[in-house]
């Protein structure tokens, strides 16, 4: 868009539905084996925008240090 300060993202996930979590647990009293598939697939679209300019000097840090010798 003008001035690059808006963008569209579109994004899928898993798709083939591989994302899966195969889980086997054993011990002296039981055996357990699970299977679960995760986050089925889904959509997203996402819109940014930004307003103004960023004021780069804001964002450093300061020397806040306190002299016990000043107190």
């Amino acid at each position: 868009m003008k001035n690059n300060v808006a963008s569209l993202t579109l994004s899928v996930s898993d798709v083939l539905r591989t994302r899966r979590s195969d889980i086997y647990t054993q011990s002296y009293y039981f055996v357990q084996e699970t299977f679960r598939r995760r986050d089925p697939k889904f959509f997203r679209f996402q819109f940014n925008y930004r307003f103004g300019k960023l004021d780069a000097s804001l964002l450093k840090r300061r020397n806040n240090k306190v002299d016990v010798h000043d107190l």
